[in-house]
């Protein structure tokens, strides 16, 4: 699971049992990232009829004791249900991983998966920098945050969805989905920002979502 923020644990649950999930990635410890990982450990811990597994978390470690602030209790109290590991380049399950540190202000990475020769790639939070496009070069799916409207004070730490469009081209991505768009923007607007710049398929994220690559 890429990502748990605040919210997304009871959607989630029409698609997935929470206790079949076997790890969690946080590109970074910003609420609306990481705070249903609180509920999750309470399902994980007190469902009856599921074996109890200690859950992979792979997060920041600068800013991990966020979490267990969220607790009221301190990081080693949870390993009863997660056992952290720090960001890092190598396998999980069926899957390649490469990350790199984004232009966020805090500790966030942008992660590549590849598994059976297909490659998704999601940006997190960033503003544009150089290194992204090399890092996202020929993904078949680009999952790419649009958090900031043109002119936002927020450029610079997000996307816009025309920059979303722009990565997408220049790393010749298979395909575009725009993501974390802010609720008093225009999702459309920013998925034909988007598709301005990049001439191949870009959708909105939306829950339910599934994509073939």
């Amino acid at each position: 699971m890429l990502d748990l923020g605040n919210g997304s644990l009871g959607p989630l649950q029409k698609y997935l049992d929470p206790s079949l999930i076997d790890a969690v990635y946080l590109s970074h410890l910003h609420g609306d990232h990481w705070l249903d990982l609180v509920p999750l450990a309470h399902v994980r811990r007190h469902q009856p009829d599921a074996v109890r597994r200690v859950l992979p978390v792979m997060a920041p470690v600068a800013e991990r004791g966020r979490i267990a602030g969220a607790f009221g209790r301190s990081a080693t109290e949870l390993a009863d249900v997660f056992a952290f590991a720090d960001p890092s380049d190598g396998v999980l399950g069926p899957f390649e991983i490469r990350l790199i540190r984004t232009a966020h202000p805090v500790e966030t990475h942008a992660i590549r998966l590849t598994a059976q020769g297909k490659t998704l790639v999601y940006t997190a939070d960033t503003g544009p920098f150089d290194a992204l496009t090399d890092f996202a070069r020929g993904a078949d799916l680009l999952l790419a945050e649009a958090g900031a409207s043109q002119g936002s004070h927020q450029l610079g730490m997000h996307l816009t969805g025309a920059d979303a469009g722009q990565l997408a081209r220049d790393c010749d991505a298979g395909q575009l989905v725009v993501t974390h768009i802010a609720p008093w923007d225009d999702p459309a607007a920013a998925r034909r920002a988007a598709a301005s710049a990049f001439p191949g398929t870009t959708t909105l994220a939306v829950p339910g979502a599934v994509y073939d690559l």
